[in-house]
């Protein structure tokens, strides 16, 4: 399911999230949250799930989740913001 809905874009998303059970969809939700690359996934999915179920599957996170997924400027951006310098192997011992 998780793969279907990584290639899906936002029309089909939707569809395939409202196909779920939603305890399962809230589950999903709060699984992808929890991973950076997935959040706008997450806000998708969260889109479809009431804030109870989404307490439910992942806690005080849900209530987080559920109001970042209705407020675009809440939802954070995913590029970070300063880039750590790399780290560099030494040449001679």
């Amino acid at each position: 399911m998780l793969s279907l809905l990584l290639r899906a874009d936002a029309a089909n998303t939707e569809t395939i999230a409202m196909s779920l059970p939603v305890p399962q969809r809230a589950a999903l939700a709060a699984f992808c949250y929890n991973r950076r690359h997935l959040r706008d996934l997450a806000f998708r999915l969260a889109l479809h799930c009431d804030d109870r179920s989404l307490v439910r599957a992942a806690g005080t996170v849900g209530i987080v989740l559920y109001e970042q997924s209705r407020d675009p400027a809440g939802q954070e951006d995913d590029q970070p913001r300063h880039r750590t310098k790399g780290i560099s192997l030494a040449r001679r011992a």
